[in-house]
């Protein structure tokens, strides 16, 4: 007996699409929410249609990439006005851990505001039944995570600048410039392995009131120039921590 060949559909534009869903998401909130609170919602739902459109097409399979493709090209269409809310649940990592720290100069204030309101974001879309809930717990638990580390991770990243800038090293005989994993974290001082560097273990004394923010296998980008007092930073990035 024959088996008949599976026929897997061609992906559709979705309705509602991305862009009608926050929109729709920001009128509810609209009823409920102050003035100001709403304007940092406003601020958040923009930045994150903007890293979907930018980013969204890079995580798309073959067949999804051909949708994008044509209505991008024949109708103009961005990616937030051709996929749905499941696209929106599976690029909450890729926002909150990648472009609010890498593409934007956020605020701790505003870092805050990115994990609840995507929080809140994930949970609308599953009580209102665009998304299962199962599926959008994971964002939510992560979301609800990045509203307590982003702003530390950004707390840390400002005092390291701060501190790299009043205590610069004058000479220094060799230099490292790489992205750093925090190993360990002791009594005035960590130790960071360097993830392409041919040192692997790299000691930075530091004040008491930074480490009190460095957090063991959180990432930070470094200068680092090697002096008769050990590895100074010399210049700083950004840090991604892990949650």
């Amino acid at each position: 007996m024959k088996r008949k060949a599976q026929i897997i559909p061609f992906p559709q534009v979705a309705n509602p699409n991305i862009e009608e869903l926050l929109d729709l998401f920001l009128k509810d909130q609209a009823t409920r929410l102050k003035e100001a609170t709403l304007k940092q919602y406003r601020v958040v739902i923009e930045l994150l249609q903007h890293c979907l459109d930018g980013y969204g097409p890079n995580f798309l399979s073959d067949a999804e990439y051909q949708l994008y493709e044509r209505m991008y090209s024949y109708k103009g269409l961005e990616f937030c006005s051709i996929f749905g809310a499941d696209k929106i649940i599976t690029a909450i990592p890729t926002f909150l851990g990648e472009f609010m720290i890498r593409k934007v100069a956020a605020s701790e204030s505003l870092l805050r505001s990115s994990g609840t309101v995507t929080k809140k974001l994930c949970k609308w879309l599953a009580e209102c039944g665009y998304v299962g809930k199962a599926k959008a717990n994971k964002a939510i638990r992560y979301a609800g995570e990045a509203a307590k580390v982003l702003p530390a991770a950004e707390r840390l990243a400002r005092l390291l600048y701060e501190h790299a800038h009043s205590h610069a090293p004058r000479f220094w005989s060799a230099e490292i410039d790489d992205l750093f994993v925090i190993e360990e974290v002791l009594p005035g001082r960590i130790i960071l392995s360097s993830l392409s560097s041919e040192i692997e273990m790299v000691e930075l004394r530091l004040p008491e009131e930074i480490l009190a923010y460095c957090q063991t296998g959180w990432c930070v980008n470094l200068l680092l120039g090697k002096t008769p007092r050990g590895w100074q930073i010399i210049e700083t990035g950004n840090v991604y921590p892990v949650f």
